[in-house]
């Protein structure tokens, strides 16, 4: 009988031993160079003032042009390794509705990624988020805009 206590004291601390081997939340897979191309363009997109955390924060798109724009909840984190930007491989999953950015409007939205990228690790970082427009009847474009940030913390 006290064979079998101890095989399942054992059993119980490979299991709970195992379980703490996971990642922590505020680490990654950081994956290959990015190969997303900024470009510089009539709308802009920074960090609103005291919003950013380490979970989040609220990203300002500002139209300085006069032609409409439109975008989805779609974005991706990137890192700056050794002076370069890298992906962060991590399963996100968005709602894909479109909401319009007039000629000179200014659109505060606020994002939480903790879900996808855990709390973020002290380094340099940047939101990069698509926007669209319709170049022809029809026929749409798009091009890039980003924030960079640091986080200073965990």
């Amino acid at each position: 009988m006290k064979k079998v206590i101890f095989v399942i004291f054992l059993s119980i601390v490979f299991v709970i031993g195992l379980t703490g081997c996971g990642k922590t939340k505020n680490e990654f897979n950081i994956g290959d160079k990015s190969d997303i191309i900024i470009s510089e363009s009539d709308v802009t997109m920074s960090i609103k003032d005291g919003t950013l955390t380490n979970t989040g924060a609220t990203i300002i798109l500002t139209n300085n042009s006069n032609r409409d724009f439109q975008y989805g909840n779609p974005y991706e984190i990137e890192i700056k390794k050794d002076g370069e930007w890298h992906k962060i491989n991590v399963k996100l999953n968005f709602t894909l509705p479109s909401f319009g950015l007039k000629a000179k409007e200014t659109k505060e939205l606020k994002l939480n990624w903790e879900n996808g990228y855990g709390k973020l690790a002290s380094g340099n970082y940047r939101i990069v988020k698509s926007i669209d427009y319709e170049s022809e009847k029809g026929k749409y474009e798009s091009f890039n805009v980003t924030a960079e940030f640091n986080i200073d913390s965990d």
